[in-house]
């Protein structure tokens, strides 16, 4: 429990670490250098500046962090119960943050950003547009209330959310272009490398957060059992579920890989000896360790380390952009 030297909680410290502050910074960071660093980069070799521009680029982020940090809200919400059994005092609903000031929050955060999102659908000509943060908030909170209790749907819940992460952002650019006639045409002939390096890292997110997160069912494996909750471990047992992490890791391996020859034949060797030493010697290690770990106690750092991975993943893209 974080307190004051008093013993009381601290309540500025509790709403950080309910909100996963650092997870919301790695989004943060994410996007702007999908934005910054590849996005714009390529648009002005055609001298087109992006359409999104710099206003509503961040009103995107935000966007995205609000409804992020409610996530982690309603998730602790109903988490409470079981936390109390796989991470005792890490929950800050158990007593350290009133139930009704949280939920007050999620309701608030959401709809800000459900607001923000129509406006920047209506600025990118597709009003319909703006329905994808409903929708996303919908899938964050049956994915908090029930999916995340069930074999597999949980996992792949958040990983198609970790790669919306960098899918949104391209897409509203996309939808901006393709309002702005002449400069769309302009970039036509960027539009695939600009697809490329967007799915790639897309697909990057979606793979390590999958395995991620069936790390971290294995951690949690003890207390799901007693909550009676069906993940992969508990259902078909730690070894099964090891194997499946230990496939998407090689996964990850085989289409980072891929990856990097494509920079290689482009000329860019810093991102390619980057991925190589940074990320993929990580990878090759979790791998190891994913092998040889059979208690769930050392999952925690495994888990944690497949985070790294991701951070170490994202910052390539500083270095792509150093490239061009």
């Amino acid at each position: 429990m974080m307190t004051h030297s008093s013993g009381r909680p601290n309540k500025l410290r509790c709403w950080l670490s309910m909100l996963r502050i650092p997870n919301l910074a790695i989004i943060v960071l994410t996007q702007y250098l999908l934005g910054y660093g590849i996005i714009r980069p390529v648009m002005n070799m055609q001298r087109v500046e992006p359409p999104l521009g710099h206003l509503n680029f961040l009103i995107l982020v935000l966007i995205t962090v609000l409804i992020a940090a409610a996530g982690y809200i309603i998730n602790d919400h109903f988490d409470v119960n079981t936390d109390h059994k796989n991470k005792p005092g890490k929950n800050m609903l158990e007593g350290m943050i009133s139930v009704r000031l949280a939920l007050r929050a999620y309701y608030i955060f959401n709809g800000i950003a459900i607001l923000a999102g129509f406006y920047l659908s209506w600025m990118a000509g597709s009003f319909q547009l703006g329905l994808i943060f409903p929708a996303i908030i919908g899938l964050l909170w049956f994915y908090s209330s029930r999916y995340q209790r069930m074999p597999f749907w949980g996992n792949l819940i958040v990983a198609i959310l970790s790669a919306m992460v960098v899918l949104i952002v391209w897409l509203f650019e996309f939808f901006m272009l393709l309002n702005s006639g002449d400069e769309f045409v302009s970039v036509m002939g960027q539009l695939s490398a600009i697809n490329s390096y967007v799915w790639a890292y897309a697909l990057f997110a979606f793979l390590v957060s999958l395995f991620r997160e069936i790390l971290k069912d294995i951690q949690d494996m003890d207390g799901d059992m007693k909550m009676g909750f069906r993940t992969l471990p508990v259902l078909w047992g730690i070894n099964a579920a090891r194997m499946i992490a230990g496939i998407l890791i090689l996964l990850t391996v085989v289409a980072l890989a891929g990856a990097q020859w494509y920079l290689y034949s482009k000329g860019f060797t810093l991102p390619f000896w980057y991925l190589l030493l940074a990320v993929q010697t990580l990878l090759l290690y979790l791998f190891y360790q994913v092998i040889i770990s059979r208690k769930t106690e050392a999952y925690a750092f495994l888990g944690n380390a497949a985070k790294i991975i991701m951070l170490a993943g994202i910052l390539s893209m500083e270095l792509i952009y150093i490239s061009f």
